[in-house]
């Protein structure tokens, strides 16, 4: 290797001496030098314009920070909307329940109502229940009297039991119904919050749609006038290099020379650079073959000590893990995960939850119009879905998930199924919210039109507010 590298660098040597001594050296016509004057006015012309440059990129970063803000609110309507549908939705089980319960309240009427008929059917046709008033008259004395009278005393609590359970049964319909109204009430007023989220998130995606329109016109203006100012810029500055460009053409011819000069020097200091540098990989690789047998050896002398039967030494297995609240790192990668078998997934409004992908909700006037034709997640669904194999069944609110946990880790201290969260103000503003997957990267549902994918952490969203290790 040390011989083609020395090889290489004096072949690079001659070529270029050979080039430079049959290159003729062709001095360029001399041209015009701009007068002190015109220099000046350039000079000022420039910093002008490097001004109004400046003002016009911060006027554009203000405009994109505001863009973004307006972002954040539209995902934060979304996800109160996507809460709303969650808590429709258990009303509407819960009140399915309770008319269950109402069938069954009606049933058990029904049964009672039937015992108590064929307790007065039976009661007129049996001789032994009939024959009270007989056993007044042919009684042949008290005893056999008493003895008739424990009869009746019995038959009149069957008689009882069977009102009792009449009644019982009638309480239970009663409120049964009313269980089920007050669902049915209830069902309405989350059908009510429901629309008016997603009346809120129209709003605020028409309000953002608006703005944006203005901030894109702003800013294409801003861009043409970036683009003639820096044109301006590049016609000042052409002209002086073209005599600044004639005045290093004259340094290169002198420096040429010189470079000559130094070039056999330049070549002997390669040369022994190289030859440092395989001295250095020749001593490395005999380090790392020694290490390696020294690794062998040692492995031989473990085998050598478990064959032999040593009681004192061996494997000591690592000590339960301390985390408290049911976390595990191999519960947080079990999440991690499972959210990531789901790539390529499109997101849905409101899609998702504990089982899986779902169909969305349309949400009109907002990129999700159509999404009830989805069958995918939004960011919060798959949240859900990662985690709920863990014994945690989040809300179908990124807000509320923030909670799942006690421990709060900051950045550099993140671990595989950590919930990290953006928001436009506190807790409850939060708008989005994503899985880590280690390496700095999390897996997240981003918005409408787009699918779940990996991205880097701190190029989710804008406004992160802080993460969550669930179970903790």
């Amino acid at each position: 290797m040390f011989t083609q590298t020395r090889a290489l660098l004096c072949a690079t040597a001659v070529t270029a001496s050979l080039l430079f001594a049959t290159a003729p050296v062709q001095a360029a016509p001399r041209p015009p030098n701009p007068s002190d004057a015109q220099l000046q006015a350039a000079r000022s012309a420039k910093a002008s314009l490097a001004n109004t440059v400046g003002v016009l990129s911060g006027q554009i970063v203000q405009a994109q920070a505001q863009l973004r803000s307006l972002n954040a609110r539209v995902e934060l309507a979304e996800q109160k909307f996507t809460f709303a549908i969650f808590k429709l939705n258990k009303a509407k089980d819960q009140a399915a329940q309770a008319q269950a319960d109402v069938v069954a309240a009606q049933q058990g009427i029904e049964t009672a109502r039937a015992n108590l008929t064929n307790y007065v059917h039976d009661s007129y046709i049996s001789p032994a229940m009939g024959s009270a008033t007989v056993g007044l008259l042919s009684a042949r004395d008290p005893n056999a009297l008493l003895q008739g009278g424990d009869y009746r005393n019995y038959v009149s609590s069957r008689h009882l039991d069977a009102m009792s359970s009449l009644d019982r049964a009638t309480v239970a319909k009663s409120n049964a119904e009313a269980k089920a109204k007050g669902l049915v009430a209830l069902q309405a007023q989350l059908a009510d919050e429901a629309a008016a989220a997603q009346r809120a998130a129209q709003q605020a995606y028409a309000a953002q749609k608006a703005q944006a329109a203005q901030l894109r016109a702003r800013e294409a203006s801003f861009q043409r006038q970036l683009v003639a100012a820096q044109t301006q810029l590049a016609v000042l500055n052409g002209q002086r290099e073209k005599f600044l460009a004639y005045q290093r053409e004259q340094a290169r011819i002198a420096a040429e020379r010189a470079r000559q000069a130094a070039l056999a020097q330049a070549r002997a200091a390669a040369a022994a650079a190289a030859a440092a540098a395989q001295a250095r990989e020749d001593a490395e690789r005999q380090r790392r073959q020694q290490q390696q047998q020294q690794q062998q050896q040692q492995q031989q002398q473990n085998n050598n000590n478990t064959s032999g039967g040593n009681s004192s030494g061996g494997y000591t297995p690592p000590p339960p893990s301390s985390g408290s609240g049911g976390w595990t790192a191999s519960k947080g990668q079990a999440a991690a995960s499972r959210a990531l078998s789901r790539l390529g997934t499109p997101y849905a409004w409101a899609g998702g939850g504990y089982d899986g992908p779902s169909w969305g909700t349309d949400s009109p006037g907002t990129e999700g119009a159509h999404d009830s034709q989805v069958f995918g997640f939004d960011c919060s669904g798959l949240t859900m879905y990662a985690w709920a194999p863990q014994g945690i069944y989040m809300d179908h609110f990124a807000a509320s998930q923030y909670y799942a946990g006690s421990v709060h880790p900051q950045p550099g201290n993140f671990m595989p199924g950590d919930l990290l969260f953006w928001s436009d103000g506190g807790i409850g503003a939060i708008h989005h919210v994503a899985l880590y997957i280690g390496g700095g990267n999390v897996v997240q549902a981003p918005q409408s039109g787009d699918v779940v994918k990996v991205t880097p952490w701190d190029q989710v969203s804008y406004g992160y507010i802080g993460a969550t290790r669930p179970l903790t």
